[in-house]
């Protein structure tokens, strides 16, 4: 209630103080509803009349009728958008039209369309452009084995290797030299000794240089994995989506997003309205059938954050799994959410200003932060995407390394395990065989020498 000099007014739903005087004189107006995830739900009977309301606007409203002391009514029809859908569902505009709905709240898009025969009130909320994708798949075993083998990989792997054996041999040069001086020395007597100590020494530097490939090999995967992806996404943003071939889009039928990229002309819209254009069941005629797409692994879908969140947090409560996440970076959207007046109506501005006061008392981040504790669902779909990715971005100097980078590299430590004791017992072997033959051919040639020492002495 006003002051008896009209001049201040202490909303009762948001405690706030804002002082203007009013202007709507307890005028009574319709209004419209445009259902929007947070922003306004609304449940109907089964003949469809609006029975309750709840929302971010749902409170906005309340608090700016209080504001400027208007009454309101609901309009009870079952259109939820704007413009008309079929012979039935006229549209929004077109009760504005004829006089029976004075206001449209909801989170509306502006468009350059509805500007030319529609007020906007600006400034109600602000929001960014999400991509729904699908949930990144985690790579294991097999698939995950086959990462480390790209392209560039093998590039440091060839350019790595010949550097690595030529420092390998230029290491164990002088070493093989000395031993093989030292046993020179000591086998002066017997040639047929040296050329057994000869062979053996030969293999065991091929098998250190092998080792040491191998070690090499294997230190490239294991960086590979920790490094690398885990789980690659669909897309990491609109952008991303819009220039990839591979990637298709997704938008509702008629909604703003897709008036938007339908009617730009110039820059990225324009080039996601002509990827939409290119595609005729990339506008979905429901919701459903967008998140089908995205499910089938070669859609995004697009939409403000929002309806982002509210779309994976339906799809988790209706089958209980992570289908759905967003890409990694959001594009900023042009203008504001607004609500609808009619052409030059007289309460545009004040409007604007009830929007300017609450969002400067923090109502309005408060009423939205309240609505979106609710999607918990969505929310554990978007740490269970992340933890699935963790990726390496270009401008981050650190990645976080858990245990799930090593899904594929544990797989192959066994195998080289197995392998690497199967070596291992096979140079036991080896070992204990080129002693036997050292001892032996040692002793025979002692032999020959004691017999040609005796029979020279008889």
């Amino acid at each position: 209630m006003p002051t008896k000099n009209k001049k201040e007014f202490v909303s009762k739903t948001s405690g706030v103080q804002i002082s203007s005087s009013t202007h709507f004189n307890g005028k009574h107006i319709v209004v419209g509803l445009q259902s929007s995830p947070v922003h306004l739900h609304v449940t109907r009977n089964a003949s469809g009349h609006i029975m309750e309301m709840q929302g971010v606007a749902v409170n906005t409203l309340i608090t700016l009728s209080r504001r400027f002391n208007f009454t309101y009514s609901i309009l009870q029809v079952n259109d939820v958008r704007l413009e008309k859908q079929s012979n039935t569902l006229l549209g929004l505009h077109h009760y504005m039209k004829q006089g029976k709905c004075d206001l449209v709240i909801g989170s509306i898009a502006m468009t350059l369309g509805r500007c030319a025969v529609l007020d906007f009130v600006e400034g109600y909320a602000y929001t960014s452009i999400a991509t729904v994708i699908p949930m990144p798949e985690e790579l294991h075993n097999a698939d995950a084995a086959l990462q480390p083998f790209k392209l560039p990989v093998w590039i440091a792997l060839v350019v790595i290797m010949p550097i690595t054996a030529v420092a390998i041999y230029y290491f164990s040069r002088p070493l093989n030299f000395k031993k093989q001086s030292d046993e020179s020395a000591t086998t002066a007597s017997s040639p047929e000794k040296e050329v057994v100590c000869s062979q053996i020494n030969s293999k065991i530097s091929k098998e250190e240089a092998f080792k040491q490939y191998a070690r090499l090999f294997i230190l490239s995967i294991l960086t590979s994995y920790i490094l690398g992806s885990n789980a690659k996404p669909l897309a990491d943003s609109a952008i991303d989506a819009i220039e990839n071939s591979k990637v298709n889009i997704a938008v509702n039928k008629g909604n703003g997003v897709d008036l938007v990229l339908s009617a730009a002309e110039v820059g990225f819209y324009k080039q996601a309205g002509d990827k939409l254009r290119s595609n005729p069941i990339s506008r979905c005629d429901t919701t459903v059938e967008c998140m089908n797409h995205v499910k089938s692994g070669s859609y995004a879908y697009l939409h403000t954050m929002y309806t982002a969140m509210n779309v994976i947090d339906e799809d988790f409560k209706a089958t209980g799994v992570c289908h759905l996440a967003l890409a990694r970076t959001f594009e900023p959207m042009p203008g504001s959410l607004a609500w609808i007046l009619p052409k030059n109506s007289p309460y545009t501005r004040l409007f604007n200003m009830g929007f300017m006061e609450l969002h400067e008392a923090g109502m309005m981040d408060h009423w939205i932060a309240w609505e979106l504790e609710k999607y918990r669902n969505a929310t554990r779909c978007l740490q269970e995407a992340l933890k699935r990715q963790q990726r390496k971005a270009a401008s981050e100097k650190e990645t976080k390394i858990t245990s799930k980078n090593f899904s594929g590299p544990f797989d192959l430590l066994i195998v080289g395990y197995l392998v690497s004791f199967v070596l291992f017992v096979r140079e036991i072997v080896h070992f204990k065989v080129s002693n036997y033959c050292l001892k032996r051919s040692s002793q025979k040639v002692t032999t020959e020498e004691n017999e040609d020492v005796n029979g020279n002495g008889n």
